[in-house]
């Protein structure tokens, strides 16, 4: 129950600030990404038809739905690129739109005339429709990169959305930034610092969540001022983010940020990161602190690190523990920190 409570306190978190778009079904725990934490690769891996281009029309086949009922359409797109499976100028995609987001977490992207989407997509009874009815596509901008040739797919997309860090459109440009993130490629890196250091102040945070999701970890000193200074969307993004950090040059940065953290969210997703990923003996009189923190979660992730790191048996839950036994076992381990655990040399990786 502890370790799923962090679950609970993101979902509350972020519902908060994605309303519009992250949403939870009680009848099939349902749980999606906003589209700007969509994870581009994941869905393009899954998808045996990826492609971008523009909606032509729009022609429905439901005709007698009425206002926010659920529409059935075919949207006709002229294709610009093909990153996976067909080669066709043009694609016919079935969809359906429901109009009320919120009711069961489906039907939720509504292709209009004009608008530009890279779809991933598979065939289902002889047509074609999106692998999942509401991140099956993503918004993006118009402009296209070079054509590689026979560059693989990835690189291909990289070099589209990078061509729409030029759009004039600031949606447009803040969709590419999201996009590369999604990608999580190395390579995106230099061309997101320079959108962290010349983009207005949207890009330049939004930059800084997709840097992180390459695996930049010299973004962090300025993830630590963004978490100090904001609580908005691309902040709670990052925080979220900080949970996924593997990089064992990271963990001072991770440390500061853990120890100036002003959020129940941000200390457990670092704790998670150096109590699970890293496992560094570094983090562990800061691991210890958090022992008497206020959040119950993060008093938790705090004694689960400390395990990891350790393997003291004062900090080590029964095999088959229960809710109650977690505060006695906190107990217990700060007791070793205060009598054994602080006389240690945690200086070294």
């Amino acid at each position: 129950m502890w370790k799923s409570a962090i679950h609970r306190v993101w979902l509350a978190i972020v519902l908060s600030s994605f309303a519009l778009f992250l949403f939870t079904i009680q009848s099939s725990g349902r749980l999606m990404n906003p589209p700007s934490m969509a994870d581009v690769r994941q869905l393009a891996e899954r998808a045996p038809l990826v492609f971008r281009g523009h909606v032509l029309t729009v022609t429905p086949i439901t005709t007698d739905a009425e206002a926010g009922e659920r529409v059935e359409s075919i949207a006709k797109i002229q294709v610009d690129r093909w990153y996976r499976g067909e080669d066709s100028r043009e694609a016919l995609l079935r969809f359906a739109y429901s109009g009320e987001v919120f009711r069961d977490g489906h039907d939720c992207t509504d292709f209009r005339p004009e608008t530009y989407w890279t779809v991933f997509a598979a065939e289902k009874n002889g047509q074609m429709e999106m692998i999942d009815d509401c991140e099956g596509a993503l918004t993006i901008s118009p402009l296209l990169g070079p054509d590689l040739g026979n560059a693989d797919w990835l690189a291909q997309m990289e070099a589209d959305f990078l061509a729409g860090l030029n759009d004039p459109n600031s949606v447009a440009r803040l969709a590419s930034i999201q996009r590369l993130g999604g990608l999580k490629l190395p390579s995106s890196r230099d061309a997101l610092r320079r959108v962290i250091e010349n983009g207005d102040d949207a890009e330049s945070k939004w930059a800084v969540y997709a840097a992180l999701r390459t695996g930049d970890v010299t973004v962090l000193p300025r993830v630590k001022q963004l978490l100090a200074n904001g609580d908005g969307q691309p902040e709670e993004a990052i925080a979220l983010q900080l949970r996924y950090v593997t990089d064992s040059s990271a963990v001072p940065d991770l440390l500061a940020i853990l120890n100036s953290a002003e959020s129940e969210i941000t200390s457990a997703c670092v704790l998670i990161a150096l109590g699970e990923n890293l496992k560094d003996p570094r983090a562990v009189p800061s691991l210890a602190a958090h022992l008497s923190d206020a959040a119950d979660q993060v008093r938790y992730d705090a004694l689960d690190g400390l395990k990891n790191i350790t393997h003291e048996d004062a900090c080590t839950l029964p095999r088959e523990w229960k809710e109650q036994d977690v505060e006695p076992q906190i107990s217990r381990c700060k007791i070793w920190w205060e009598q054994v655990g602080k006389l240690r040399d945690w200086s070294q990786e």
